[in-house]
């Protein structure tokens, strides 16, 4: 089995169902803005049915499906998210990004530095983003649409928070809660914003669109709060094309397990370069808001 082939081929397969599955809109269960729809239950399904395929020993983890095993004694894993970005595929009349995310990693426990290959399949654009160990990230455009050329991205490569261009930060400000207002300082230097897709901001970092992105385990729904499904497989995205994902006291998160079928969440900054992480690390740790918030959680 060649992992990339396994990402590939199962973004594709979600993408396909849902583009031609009747009644994809219909909200199954969820409240406010955590909700599942049909298509997420299609996606979800038509990605399990394309690593079945394989027949290789597995277990799969996934946001909607949680933790299945095949095979006797597997020793690698996938890790996917049906549908990033659920309300935007409901509400966003196609404008808005959203779309499947999906890792194959070398352990049946996963951790994030484990990922072998890892793609984002974005459905409005058909644009694929892939990476693989140790060959870089790479953009297909219009891949869904038949489009067969590629190019390797790389981040910003952005190392400072000053400088001539603004820098642009996205607080994930669902996940931040109470915490987001306390960003809005920085709108006077940056562009702050929210797209709604967590793979999204990943693949954004990757490909120099954005400067950081931040999550946090703050929001006020405790089911959502978890998000290893999207930052398990955005993890090579993101350090393949040159940026680092850091914990708020700036380490790697690379050591950490993913933890979906154990609800885990991540307190994580996503930079263009670890340099640029950790001074906006130092920076939020003289907010003192922040800090208490990092006492509370005990993250000090």
């Amino acid at each position: 089995m060649q992992p990339v082939d396994l990402v590939k081929n199962s973004l594709r397969a979600a993408y396909e169902t849902v583009l031609q599955g009747g009644e994809s809109l219909k909200v199954l269960s969820g409240h406010q803005r955590d909700i599942t729809t049909k298509a997420d239950i299609d996606a979800g399904r038509a990605i399990l049915r394309t690593i079945k395929k394989y027949s290789v020993p597995l277990v799969v983890y996934s946001e909607e499906s949680g933790k299945t095993k095949l095979g006797a004694e597997p020793e690698q894993s996938v890790v996917y998210d049906d549908i990033d970005g659920t309300l935007n595929f409901r509400d966003g009349f196609g404008m808005l990004p959203h779309g499947s995310i999906l890792g194959v990693f070398e352990r049946p426990i996963p951790r994030f530095k484990d990922c072998l290959a890892s793609g984002f399949l974005e459905f409005n654009s058909g644009n694929l983003f892939y990476a693989e160990r140790g060959e870089g990230t790479h953009l297909m455009e219009g891949w869904t649409k038949g489009n067969k050329k590629e190019k390797q991205i790389k981040t910003s490569g952005r190392t400072t928070m000053e400088g001539k261009n603004p820098l642009i930060i996205v607080p994930d400000l669902y996940m931040l809660g109470n915490l987001g207002q306390y960003f809005v300082k920085y709108s006077s230097r940056a562009w702050l914003k929210d797209f709604g897709s967590s793979a999204t901001h990943l693949v954004l970092v990757a490909s120099r669109s954005i400067d950081i992105f931040i999550i946090a385990d703050n929001c006020h729904i405790p089911e959502k709060r978890k998000t290893g499904e999207e930052l398990g497989p955005g993890y090579l995205l993101v350090k393949e094309a040159g940026g680092a994902i850091l914990d708020w006291n700036g380490n790697d998160i690379g050591d950490e397990e993913i933890g979906i079928d154990k609800n885990r969440t991540f307190h994580a900054v996503i930079a263009s370069t670890e340099k640029l992480g950790q001074e906006f690390i130092k920076e939020i740790h003289n907010i003192p808001e922040i800090v208490k918030y990092m006492k509370r959680k005990q993250l000090l």
